[in-house]
């Protein structure tokens, strides 16, 4: 019994690189989304920059619409996400969408856009992060340098990068710079020179759950996870409802040994999916299996199993759990 439990540890702690890819999920079963922009009389908008976020508002991908507005998003993990399009320089209003990305393979999800024109300034609200009220006097080269880098990111990243960087120059306490640059170094995973951004950020404004969560996963990469816990928990306070937020520090809570709590947090992710969440039954199996608990660890694995039936490694998880289930009957 104990030569199995440590052949399972072995093979469940090479397969659990981070939470969000945790899982041995095959690049097969991502899926994509193609959408389609209008504007008020049903024609087609180019050129607007189309953004996928998860449900704490960090940015997954970038994107434009082409000359019939359409674009595309791919290799899609399953899950919640927000796909928010940003028409910067017209009339037009943002607007965003909910999309739910399930488990089937290669599968596309088809979204439509009917802007509206914008009666209110933009000058307040554009480019703001969903979900974050938060507002500052800023300069206006250090706004129109934001802008700008806001703007090519989805198609000249360094020059983006450059942007934001000298708006930041211009204003160093410059929340949304921060927060973007921060986020996009993350999201390249350049995870040392994105933490220092994404904690000034959080200096500047405690409560953006998106600063929050990128610099608990960027702490996590770097196996920095005290640092990292204390991040997650803050983000997983200000938005309980965010699978994503409680997916994170449940596993913080199991690698750093808060066993109780871990599956507390990670059965609270579980249940606020709308669709059952494979991550979150992955994690459970490796809390289960750290405290012995062998059928909740099988049942855990065959849970995942069945939500992620293609994962290259369901041969060695399916021969792991009939040896478990051997191990775990009575002598007689």
């Amino acid at each position: 019994m104990k030569t199995l439990i440590c052949s399972l540890c072995v093979l469940l702690y090479v397969l659990s690189a981070n939470p969000r890819s945790a899982s041995p999920n095959s690049s097969n079963l991502f899926s994509k989304i193609e959408g389609q922009v209008y504007d008020p009389s049903h024609r087609p908008v180019e050129k607007l920059n189309v953004e996928l976020l998860n449900d704490v508002d960090s940015v997954v991908q970038r994107t434009k619409t082409d000359s019939a507005g359409r674009f595309t998003l791919s290799n899609i993990a399953p899950g919640r996400y927000i796909i928010k399009v940003l028409p910067y320089g017209t009339n037009l209003e943002e607007q965003t969408q909910e999309v739910i990305v399930g488990y089937l393979a290669n599968d596309t999800t088809y979204v439509e856009f009917n802007l509206r024109y914008d009666r209110r300034s933009r000058e307040a609200a554009i480019g703001k992060p969903a979900g974050v009220s938060f507002v500052q006097d800023i300069p206006a080269a250090a706004k129109t340098s934001y802008l700008a880098g806001i703007a090519d990111l989805a198609k000249h990243q360094d020059k983006g990068l450059e942007e934001l960087q000298a708006a930041i120059d211009l204003f160093p306490t410059y929340y949304d710079a921060l927060d973007s640059l921060g986020r996009e170094f993350v999201s390249r995973r350049m995870f040392e020179k994105g933490h220092p951004y994404l904690a000034k950020a959080m200096e500047v404004n405690p409560r953006s759950s998106s600063s929050s969560y990128s610099l608990a996963y960027a702490f996590y990469q770097l196996k920095r996870y005290p640092a990292a816990l204390e991040a997650a928990k803050v983000t997983a306070t200000l938005v309980p409802a965010s699978v994503d937020a409680q997916l994170l520090y449940g596993t913080l809570l199991r690698i750093t040994g808060s066993y109780p709590e871990a599956e507390k947090t990670l059965l609270q992710a579980n249940t606020l999916a709308k669709k059952m969440n494979s991550e979150t039954h992955w994690q459970l199996s490796l809390l289960y299996n750290r405290l012995n608990r062998t059928q909740d660890t099988i049942d855990e694995l065959e849970t995942f199993l069945k939500l992620v039936p293609d994962t290259p490694d369901k041969d060695k998880i399916r021969d792991l759990i009939g040896k478990l289930k051997t191990s775990a009957k009575p002598n007689k």
